[in-house]
């Protein structure tokens, strides 16, 4: 391809990128939703949940596969995560204990983490990527944290999962650009307060 083509071809890549995270964050707050509001959940309810909310990651592993310009090494780092994501979602689709259902969540937001943050970082087709990196990092904290901790029961696990879906889907939103009018606002809000105090106090 050559330069020109590839400059041509940069804006449609970023477009797509930020038309993915807006579906992916979307998708994760109807998850949180579902997960939270489910009546009567089970064990079983929130595998079908869970195994949806990996498929969901996995997918978006094998889009920055496929479509970010990234290193080799990275891109077929990206597919290994997505591969492994993929049977995580499967493994959750089988059901079991909440201890395990939240292992299998777990690992699954924790590598998409560092995948995201990690692409982030060395694509330079993202401009301004640093809410993808937020994404990645606060992404694979949630997941952690989810190992980390020992759930007994199944309304403790949905409890914890369905916010740190509303977490993950709203830095989705904010990575696909959604959110960023109303933070730009905000800052600049913040930052007219500032120096309007500092004026005063002068």
């Amino acid at each position: 391809m050559t330069g020109s083509g590839a400059a041509q071809q940069a804006p449609d890549i970023r477009h797509r990128a930020r038309q993915a995270m807006r579906i992916a964050g979307g998708c994760s707050l109807v998850l949180a939703a579902a997960t939270l509001l489910w009546p009567g959940r089970t064990a079983s309810s929130l595998a079908m949940i869970f195994g949806a909310a990996l498929l969901l990651s996995a997918l978006a592993q094998a889009f920055l596969a496929l479509w970010a310009h990234i290193a080799m090494v990275l891109r077929l780092l990206a597919l290994a995560t997505a591969v492994l994501t993929f049977v995580l979602a499967l493994l959750a689709f089988n059901g079991g204990h909440v201890e395990l259902l939240a292992l299998w969540l777990g690992i699954g937001w924790a590598i998409r983490g560092i995948v995201q943050a990690l692409t982030a970082a060395w694509d330079d087709g993202i401009v301004a990527g640093w809410p993808h990196e937020v994404c990645g990092v606060g992404t694979c904290a949630i997941g952690l944290t989810v190992i980390a901790i020992k759930f007994e029961t199944v309304t403790g696990l949905a409890t914890v999962a369905g916010g740190g879906l509303i977490v993950i889907g709203a830095l989705e939103l904010l990575a696909g650009g959604m959110l960023r009018p109303a933070w730009s606002t905000a800052t600049a809000a913040a930052g007219t307060t500032v120096v309007s105090a500092h004026a005063t106090a002068e």
